[in-house]
């Protein structure tokens, strides 16, 4: 009888279903690899990340789910290794790279990379959740690309390179105790009497 049946393999299903519901959810643009098999092969591929990588789901299924096969001349060498350790390790990051569309197109991408865990607790599938910055990290060539950019979409990009700035800064700065204000306030007035001298 095929009702019965059905039971059997029913949790699998329904687990891999319900992580596809609420990724849809959440984010419009994803794929999904099974970090249980050798070079973590892509078992899921969203409408959103053909749109904007260009690749058909069958040009993607069974790919690594770093997305090696976007990558490219510009890709940050540095980004990749830490995208292959993150899976790896089975860890979670969120980084900012440069791929490539199916028709070579630079895409920059805010990608975000999740372990998901079984009932067990084991890791057995891997998010990987892509997020198209490119408007905000290309370069405003001249003013008539200006005026055609919105207060937004402007205000975004300054913010946008002003927290990637500041994060990659804030990795290499050692780590301070927590300053009161009147050290602030000190060390303030010693830099406008230092700059007053000049």
């Amino acid at each position: 009888m095929p009702g019965s049946r059905r039971g059997l393999v029913a949790p699998q299903n329904t687990f891999l279903e319900n992580i596809i519901k609420r990724s849809a959810a959440q984010h419009s643009s994803f794929v999904l690899g099974n970090i249980q098999v050798v070079d973590y092969p892509i078992v899921y591929i969203n409408e959103g990340f053909c749109k904007i990588s260009g690749y058909n789901r069958a040009d993607v299924l069974h790919q690594n789910c770093s997305c090696s096969f976007m990558f490219g001349e510009l890709t940050d060498k540095e980004t990749i290794k830490k995208i292959e350790k993150c899976l790896e390790n089975f860890e979670t990051m969120q980084s900012e790279i440069l791929l490539y569309q199916k028709n070579r197109t630079p895409l920059w991408v805010m990608t975000q990379i999740s372990p998901i865990k079984d009932e067990n607790d084991q890791v057995v599938l891997i998010l990987c959740t892509f997020k198209d910055i490119t408007a905000l990290k290309q370069p405003i060539e001249d003013d008539s690309v200006r005026a055609g950019m919105g207060r937004f979409a402007r205000l975004a990009r300054s913010v946008t390179r002003s927290r990637s700035v500041l994060n990659q800064v804030s990795q290499h700065l050692p780590k301070v105790d927590v300053v009161n204000k009147a050290q602030i306030t000190q060390i303030s007035h010693v830099r406008i009497a230092h700059v007053t001298i000049r």
